[in-house]
């Protein structure tokens, strides 16, 4: 359809005087912009695909697809990638990156944080944020014993005062939603807080501000809700 679509409009330059067919299809192609939704509406796809590249490599009309910079638009994506630190495995704390991910091979934009427990610092939460996702899991541990994860499940943001509830993806893994992100890029210096469920109870995580500046780095960069 797309291909058909450009086929038609190049035909429209060698004519000086356009027909009212012409004219129909003109109008529909500047309408076209209007058929894109938010990603908000595309989670049981997005579930389904578990990748948003995959994603946005299909047919779906998707607002962050048609903006945003990912693997959809590798051309792109690669003189991005020249802008921004590339880490092996991890990036440091609290700082934006590409990582590279140690089984697929890919590289990753992505923002990690923790918020340590001041009584215990082997144990705490971990946060993963991605452009449109984010990875979370509660840690602990003891001299001489292994650490054990727990991941929620239910997660909420507290911006302020404004709550978020962040729909969950995969196991610990949950989507930012677009207001989310607006409201974030809105407000870049606050820092923010997660609250989340677990089977031992409720905790929260401190987000902190540097890490919040530089997720909206990662979000600029890549040109996600701009």
């Amino acid at each position: 359809m797309k291909i058909l679509s450009a086929f038609c409009a190049s035909l429209l330059c060698f004519f000086p005087v356009a027909n009212a067919k012409d004219i129909k299809l003109s109008q529909n192609h500047r309408s076209d912009d209007q058929l894109y939704e938010s990603l908000d509406n595309y989670l049981v796809e997005l579930r389904q695909f578990r990748s948003l590249s995959e994603l946005c490599r299909s047919d779906l009309k998707i607002i962050e697809c048609k903006n945003a910079i990912g693997e959809w638009k590798p051309e792109k994506l690669q003189r991005i990638k020249l802008e921004a630190p590339a880490c092996f495995d991890q990036c440091m704390l609290d700082s934006f990156g590409f990582y590279k991910n140690s089984v697929s091979g890919k590289e990753i934009p992505a923002v990690r944080t923790k918020d340590f427990d001041a009584s215990a610092p082997s144990r705490g939460f971990e946060a993963t944020f991605f452009p449109i996702a984010l990875r979370i899991f509660r840690y602990e541990g003891c001299a001489g014993c292994a650490l054990t994860y727990q991941y929620p499940t239910k997660l909420d943001a507290e911006l302020g005062k404004k709550i978020f509830s962040l729909p969950i993806i995969a196991r610990g893994g949950y989507y930012l939603p677009t207001a989310f992100r607006k409201a974030i890029i809105k407000d870049p210096s606050k820092e923010f807080n997660l609250r989340a469920k677990t089977t031992e109870g409720e905790f929260m995580m401190r987000i902190s501000a540097k890490a919040v500046s530089e997720y909206i780095k990662m979000l600029k960069l890549l040109q996600y809700d701009f």
